[in-house]
């Protein structure tokens, strides 16, 4: 299934959008049948996805409840052949679920790269991957048995950001790309403008909803003499406002549960110790809490060759303060030819 979405640019004031959907009058029965319709769920929020002539795939639709003009960016969507510091949970357990991060390498032969995606897709307990850098790997995401991916067409081939969730889990509602900040072209550390994944996804047993955000920072924001304090470098200006993105997209969620997944180029453990102003733990935190300030460092680095936990899992600050969701453990895996090892944490869904 091909659909667009709405897709926020962060300083837009005025905003344009051209229907190409059904005609006026059809539209209008359509709004009111959806009044008049019952929510999926108390959470549900409203919907800013719009299908444009959306191939159909067997058991997958997708159904707006509202549309509100932005500017649109397309997202190709496929299916494929004890938490320290929480609150107990106050409502019967609804599901343990596995969430995890993974930076496939751009850079690595096509061959490590599939055998990569399929070694994490295949663990078991794992129900939702957050990708970086997965750019070239992007058509293999859509034919994973079991499996469905939101994938972002970027100049003619794939954004690097993917989603993708086990079908049988969870159902697709709605994805978007948010622009975040401009890419340096000089400097001896260049990178590409970021943005970041946003793709809300309900759970099939229950009816709640799954916000996940997927996001990957510049490189060389941290320094390499000093862990757990920034580079003087504007990589580090730009990762700072991309965390204050990430804080902002993830406040409009609006949806039960909200977790996040990335490539963050800062060390958890370093920055918990040091705290530095405008880092991941101060700047995120506001809104989540990593599985490393949760559940404690892992007892592998996620990028080995620099012995640093860079690849992060956060989980929603309300949600756990309700008992809505619970961290429960976390792994750091080994066994892939990416220069990151993935990061996997099972959460308990309540």
């Amino acid at each position: 299934m091909v659909i667009r979405v709405r897709t926020a640019r962060r300083h837009d004031l005025r905003r344009r959008f051209t229907w190409s959907g059904p005609p006026p009058l059809l539209l209008l029965a359509t709004v009111l049948g959806v009044l008049v319709a019952p929510a999926v769920a108390d959470d549900a929020p409203r919907s800013t996805a719009v299908p444009h002539a959306a191939a159909p795939v067997a058991g997958v639709t997708t159904t707006p409840r509202s549309v509100e003009p932005r500017i649109v960016r397309p997202v190709k969507l496929a299916r494929g052949g004890q938490a320290a510091g929480t609150v107990a949970p106050v409502e019967r357990a609804i599901d343990v679920v596995g969430v995890a991060s993974m930076n496939v390498l751009h850079s690595q032969s096509a061959s490590g790269a599939s055998a990569d995606v399929l070694r994490l897709v295949g663990r078991p307990g794992l129900d939702v991957v957050g990708w970086q850098e997965a750019q070239h790997v992007g058509g293999m995401l859509h034919e994973l048995p079991g499996w469905t991916t939101a994938t972002f067409p970027e100049k003619g081939g794939f954004s690097e950001l993917a989603v993708s969730w086990r079908t049988s889990t969870f159902k697709f509602v709605r994805a978007e790309l948010v622009d975040a900040i401009s890419g340096v072209d000089t400097g001896d550390y260049p990178f590409g403008s970021r943005q970041i994944a946003v793709v809300t996804l309900e759970h099939r047993a229950s009816g709640g909803r799954l916000t996940v955000l997927d996001a990957h920072l510049p490189p060389m924001i941290e320094d390499p003499d000093r862990p757990g304090r920034w580079t003087a470098t504007v990589n580090a200006e730009q990762a700072r406002t991309q965390l204050g993105d990430l804080v902002d997209a993830w406040r409009s969620a609006g949806t039960r549960w909200v977790v996040g997944t990335g490539d963050f180029n800062f060390d958890a453990r370093a920055d918990l110790k040091h705290h530095p102003a405008g880092g991941p733990a101060r700047t995120v935190g506001r809104v989540a809490r990593s599985t490393y300030q949760l559940l404690g460092a892992a007892p592998r680095s996620t990028y080995p060759s620099q012995k640093r936990s860079i690849d992060y899992v956060w989980v929603d600050r309300h949600a756990l303060s309700v008992g809505r969701i619970d961290a429960l453990g976390q792994q750091v895996l080994t066994g892939f030819h990416s220069d990151h090892r993935p990061l996997a944490a099972r959460l308990q869904l309540n």
